[in-house]
């Protein structure tokens, strides 16, 4: 007579922890001990009973163990997996911080040559104004023409030399602009991966 032992014993066999397994075997053992003649049936049965609450104190502590293993490896799996992510996200922040700082270097160095440029147009038309207010009359002048000229004169640079500093606070004013919004943007991008990290580190004690 085949013995029943249900489907998918071997897997479920070889799937059971080696101390439940060694268990089962010495039960099995002790019984077969039962079936020879000269075997004392209540020394036995004294025995078996002992012997049972041993075996379950075993099992109990082989499968406690094994669901103790499972949860750590999962811990570990899901460990990695949030390290692995974090350092993709890390990988991908800094390429954008890169290409962020590239933006606004490219930005800066427009301002830059756009203020150069007009500098440079203020200056020649300073000294073109320059010339044409300090060169020698062909004719006499009066000493009212001449006031007059210098008064001119002077406005004129007054008014050239407002619009230097005027242009200086400007370009100033959109370089700071600009390094400000860099920072906001790394502050951002820095409280989102705090947040993330936050909310993924939180692991579940069952499997």
């Amino acid at each position: 007579m085949a013995l029943n032992v249900g489907q998918d014993f071997k897997k479920r066999w070889l799937d059971t922890p080696e101390v439940v397994r060694q268990t089962y075997l010495d039960d099995l053992s002790r019984v077969c001990d039962l079936l020879t003649p000269e075997s004392p049936i209540q020394a036995w049965m004294d025995n078996d009973k002992r012997a049972m609450q041993v075996a379950q104190l075993k099992v109990e502590q082989a499968y406690a163990d094994l669901k103790a293993q499972l949860i750590e490896e999962a811990r570990i799996r899901k460990q990695l997996a949030l390290e692995q992510s974090l350092a993709e996200k890390r990988a991908q922040q800094e390429q954008y911080n890169q290409q962020l700082i590239q933006d606004e270097l490219k930005q800066t160095q427009q301002q830059i040559q756009t203020l150069a440029s007009i500098q440079e147009q203020i200056q020649i038309e300073t000294e073109l104004y320059t010339e044409r207010y300090t060169e020698n009359p062909k004719t006499p002048a009066t000493d009212y023409a001449n006031n007059h000229f210098k008064v001119a004169d002077q406005e004129m640079m007054s008014e050239l030399e407002s619009v230097r500093l005027r242009l200086e606070l400007e370009a100033e004013t959109f370089i700071e602009q600009a390094v400000n919004d860099f920072r906001a943007k790394l502050k951002a991008a820095s409280d989102e991966e705090i947040a993330y990290i936050l909310k993924n580190t939180h692991f579940s004690d069952q499997v």
